[in-house]
């Protein structure tokens, strides 16, 4: 199917034309999730998925189907730095969270369903060697952003409980903390800040606890940081993600019980987080 077929559907609402069925289209494009070329990975593959999805045009039970294919793809080529495999698995990652996504709005999983994204998503995160965000003529990788995005939708779902926030926030500080051979330069720390936004949002975790996590960043050996480069990167890594994160808590949000308190959390972990 040339790029104009694609094109017409979008321009009809995403409606089926004839001759075409649902199943099929999906099967299209999720065969694009993995390729080199960023206008059927992601304007049409993920922008199509995306919009269907909205529309609920796919039943509960296909969904869960999706769910398995798109977690079991998690696993092709893992552990593999520079090569394209990266794209099969974040935009799984991608896919999934616009599944999530949707599941928040009107439920479409099974608590199963959800425990097993979160699970093998958080495994996932510290699987993956691949750490590119934009590569030049194929496009978006970003393997971090696109889990952190899938991160934000889990922690508002109505199945996570304050253990499964706390898998979330000690995921995203094992990742950062040990990120010694690459610096994130592609938004990454916004979008993992958003996800720990969310996860606080829930009122789920006790103010102690969140404190102990904003202060494991602290407690690292960052000595000597400025002039060794491994953990220069991670050290860099370290004070953007906390700096977006008290960014993050300037904004005015009714939700966010404790705004102020967390906000002193943060600023005092900024403030100590030193290179020597």
């Amino acid at each position: 199917m040339d790029k104009e077929f694609w094109v017409e559907i979008y321009r009809n609402q995403y409606e089926i034309p004839a001759g075409h069925s649902l199943a099929g289209l999906t099967r299209e494009i999720f065969s694009y999730l993995g390729s080199i070329d960023p206008e059927l990975r992601d304007e049409i593959g993920y922008t199509f998925f995306a919009n269907w999805l909205k529309q609920e045009r796919y039943p509960a039970a296909q969904v869960r189907g999706f769910v398995r294919e798109l977690l079991a793809n998690l696993e092709q080529g893992i552990g593999e730095i520079e090569s394209d495999s990266v794209f099969l698995r974040t935009f799984s990652i991608l896919f999934l969270a616009e599944i999530v996504h949707n599941d928040n709005k009107k439920p479409l999983l099974e608590k199963s369903d959800l425990a097993a994204i979160l699970g093998k998503s958080l495994s996932y995160v510290n699987a993956e060697k691949d750490s590119r965000g934009f590569i030049p003529v194929k496009g978006w990788a970003h393997a971090l952003a696109h889990t952190a995005d899938l991160m934000l939708v889990l922690a508002k779902n109505r199945n996570l409980m304050e253990a499964d926030l706390l898998k979330i926030l000690n995921t995203i500080s094992e990742k950062i903390i040990h990120s010694t051979g690459y610096i994130y330069i592609h938004g990454e720390d916004e979008r993992l800040a958003a996800a720990v936004i969310e996860a606080l949002q829930r009122n789920l975790i006790p103010l102690e606890k969140v404190e102990a996590w904003a202060k494991s960043f602290v407690e690292q050996d960052w000595k000597g940081a400025y002039t060794d480069e491994d953990k220069n990167r991670a050290f860099q890594n370290t004070r953007n993600l906390l700096r977006s994160v008290f960014l993050e808590l300037q904004k005015e949000d009714e939700d966010l019980l404790g705004r102020e308190e967390l906000q002193k959390i943060f600023f005092n972990a900024l403030s100590n987080l030193k290179p020597y």
